[in-house]
């Protein structure tokens, strides 16, 4: 009889050895697979009521541990506290379960082992506690920040520099979602505070990062700017603005305190709200590192207009006279003139114009030239003036910059658009084309949408209409009246050509 106890209990023992020794393998995606492509394996062993479960890395160091009711992979069920490692060993973040659901004290860290978290939760799936992210210029984070919970919906959020009770602002929010901002400046002064429920009146309040510092007070009073204040990264004011009800103004200097300009405001005619009304309007950039514009106003009337580039170069000079532009100067990043248009009757008449990713050039009145051009500079399209014919001759091309149409239009044409059109592939002329009033009158014609390519074709009183995916599979092939087409109360058209979808096909 004892022999046969003996021998049921090491069998017994037996078993629990080879259980624990079982390895699950499992790849990056933590998905089982065979040992040779494993990332990690775990191995389990009965504890009392429930099972340990220990994650290893490849390598055999210690990747999780903690208790479970159920080990099944991807449907665990947690019971108690839960522990993760780094690599080399260091606790990455524990948990507590109960039954599977988080209850308890969690924890976590980030790589140089700061605490990035430390919640509580409650069995109601409610918690308190604390987040925190931290500084990492390499991955352009520049400030500091850290959440105190009260609930998930009562919390403070504090954005600080080094010290959290030096520099900073913290947003406070209620059950009801609403919240209210308090600003403090250099060595935790306090600056004042914005509150969701009272946006008529209040103070906000910019910063730079890295280090932080002021970079911008705004005081509003009845739902208006009353006063602002503009600082340097050096912390000296760059521009300054006041309004009262009747008049105000803001005075602008340089980074060394000198000042450069100064606006005077005044009650528009209806005496409604303040205008500009003599001095120069500084407008700058949105980092306030550079000036964007420099507006000029004498007597009410805007006269001239300054626009400079992301670098800070000037980039144009407008005249005005009476609000309408009289003539535009362009320059080079040396300073240098780069070109001039004169304007008459407030339209371009003289000269070459630059605006975004356009170059026109007009003599007379007369456009006689204009490109468009990529964001990446590579030209788009061009269309040239044939005086002896009056008529304009334009080019599309592709991102290669192959053409890929060329068309003939009126110079007296109407809005909608007519042209003879020619269509290239592979750098060679395919299909021609009439359209007038945005409908094929004879020919053939191919363009990409968005979606779909479309290939439209005239047949006499008919226009054929084919439409492909963007896998080259013909998804609808239909004949369609052209009358239909050319009522005008036909807001459902399938067959108009545009000029701008010639100039957003790519085929």
């Amino acid at each position: 009889m004892k022999k046969l106890f003996a021998l049921t209990l090491f069998a017994f023992l037996l078993n629990i050895s080879v259980f624990s020794q079982e390895k699950i393998y499992f790849d990056e995606n933590w998905e089982k697979t065979t040992q040779d492509k494993m990332e990690y394996y775990r191995q389990t062993e009965p504890k009392g009521k429930l099972i340990l479960i220990k994650d290893y890395y490849k390598d055999g160091t210690l990747q999780m541990e903690g208790l479970a009711s159920d080990a099944t992979p991807q449907s665990e069920v947690y019971d108690g506290k839960v522990t993760w490692y780094t690599r080399e060993g260091k606790t990455l973040s524990f948990s507590t379960y109960s039954k599977g659901k988080q209850v308890g004290p969690t924890q976590s860290f980030d790589a140089k082992g700061r605490l990035l978290e430390d919640v509580t939760y409650s069995k109601d799936g409610s918690f308190t506690g604390k987040t925190f992210t931290y500084k990492d210029i390499e991955n352009f984070v520049y400030f500091n920040s850290a959440t105190v919970y009260e609930s998930p919906e009562v919390y403070k959020m504090i954005i600080y520099d080094d010290d959290i009770k030096g520099i900073r602002y913290e947003t406070s929010t209620d059950k009801a979602g609403n919240s209210e901002t308090k600003y403090y400046g250099d060595k935790g002064k306090s600056i004042g505070s914005y509150s969701s429920t009272s946006t008529n009146n209040g103070v906000i309040v910019e910063y730079y990062y890295n280090p932080m510092k002021v970079s911008k007070i705004e005081k509003y009073k009845n739902g208006s700017i009353v006063e602002s204040t503009i600082f340097g990264e050096n912390g000296k004011v760059l521009q300054e603005e006041k309004k009262n009800k009747k008049d105000g103004y803001k005075t602008t200097y340089d980074e060394s305190g000198k000042k450069i300009g100064n606006l005077i405001y005044k009650l528009s005619s209806e005496g409604e709200y303040l205008t500009p009304y003599e001095g120069e309007d500084y407008q700058l950039s949105y980092n306030f590192l550079q000036f964007s514009t420099i507006e000029v106003y004498k007597n009410g009337s805007r006269i001239l207009n300054k626009e400079f580039n992301e670098t800070g170069k000037l980039f144009s000079e407008k005249t005005l006279k009476d609000d309408a532009v009289q003539e535009i100067k362009y320059y080079n990043d040396n300073g240098s003139l780069k070109s001039s248009i004169i304007y008459k009757d407030g339209l371009p008449y003289s000269g070459t114009l630059y605006e975004t990713n356009l170059e026109e050039q007009y003599k007379d009145g007369v456009l006689i030239h204009s490109k468009v051009f990529s964001e990446t500079g590579k030209i788009q399209s061009e269309k040239k003036f044939n005086a002896a014919k009056n008529t304009y001759e334009s080019t599309i091309y592709n991102d290669k910059g192959s053409i890929l149409y060329t068309y003939i239009q009126s110079l007296n044409e109407d809005s909608s658009f007519s042209a003879q059109i020619v269509q290239y592939i592979n750098g060679k002329p395919a299909n021609k084309s009439v359209i007038k009033n945005e409908i094929i009158q004879s020919g053939k014609i191919k363009f990409k949408t968005d979606y779909v390519t479309k290939e439209i074709e005239r047949s006499g009183k008919w226009i054929i209409l084919k439409v492909y995916d963007a896998n080259g599979k013909l998804v609808q092939d239909s004949k369609i009246s052209a009358e239909s087409e050319q009522d005008d109360t036909n807001y459902s058209k399938q067959t108009s050509i545009t000029e701008d979808i010639l100039l957003s096909s790519n085929l």
